[in-house]
């Protein structure tokens, strides 16, 4: 995921890495309810994860739409 944000940065097209940074975001998230299912982190711990985890998906969907309106 770092990668794509990196990627992002140095480009002038953002969408594509950004799109690959949001779907390997939501894997992550995925990734995350797994393992609340399966007791390996708590219900405390998820819903700290799912307050960041929203706040970032905040900042990056408004990245791309951003960079979405400055490139037409």
């Amino acid at each position: 995921m770092p990668r794509s944000i990196y990627r992002a940065n140095k480009t002038t097209d953002k969408k594509a890495p950004l799109d690959t940074f949001l779907d390997e975001f939501e894997l992550l998230k995925l990734e995350i309810r797994l393992c609340t299912d399966l007791k390996v982190l708590s219900f405390k711990k998820q819903a700290e994860l799912s307050v960041l985890m929203d706040s970032i998906g905040k900042q990056i969907t408004g990245w791309r739409a951003y960079s979405n309106r400055a490139n037409g």
